[in-house]
């Protein structure tokens, strides 16, 4: 490889937001935090920089959560189970394979019903509104912040 290769070839392979040559995606650290406030604990979701994303109020205790706020965890086993999980593997199904998860959606309704939605959602337009949501949540749900 040459001189005037090398940047091309680092650039390329060490693309921004990725850990320098690898596919794993740098996700930024979220941390859970947890505060006596009488009998209930108030925990609260603080990015790398410091800024609070969310809190809540609750007299349980959590080990981790999503860094929204949507779910909170009593124990590391529950991660990507129950709810949660449901939520993670439908939003990764349709990023996956959109048309088998349009088909899915499409199967869900009656056929009287299931052939004016087809008509008032062509897949096109279908995956243009879904696929980004799709992809976001799927990227917020995979970011967990962890009890420190």
């Amino acid at each position: 490889m040459d001189e005037l290769q090398k940047p091309l070839f680092k650039q390329v392979n060490n693309p921004p937001g990725f850990a320098p040559g690898t596919t794993t995606k740098i996700m930024a650290k979220y941390i859970l935090s947890k505060q006596a406030k009488g009998k209930k604990f108030q925990y609260t979701v603080t990015d790398e920089n410091g800024n609070i994303v969310s809190t809540r109020t609750s007299a349980r205790d959590y080990v981790a959560c999503t860094r929204t706020g949507e779910f909170y965890f009593g124990r590391l086993d529950l991660i990507g189970k129950g709810d949660h999980g449901r939520a993670l593997s439908s939003a990764t199904a349709i990023v996956a394979n959109p048309e088998a998860a349009y088909k899915k959606q499409a199967a869900y309704f009656t056929p009287d019903y299931r052939r004016k939605w087809l008509a008032e959602n062509p897949f096109d337009k279908w995956v243009a509104d879904h696929l980004d949501w799709a992809k976001s949540r799927k990227e917020a749900l995979e970011a967990i912040a962890y009890l420190q």
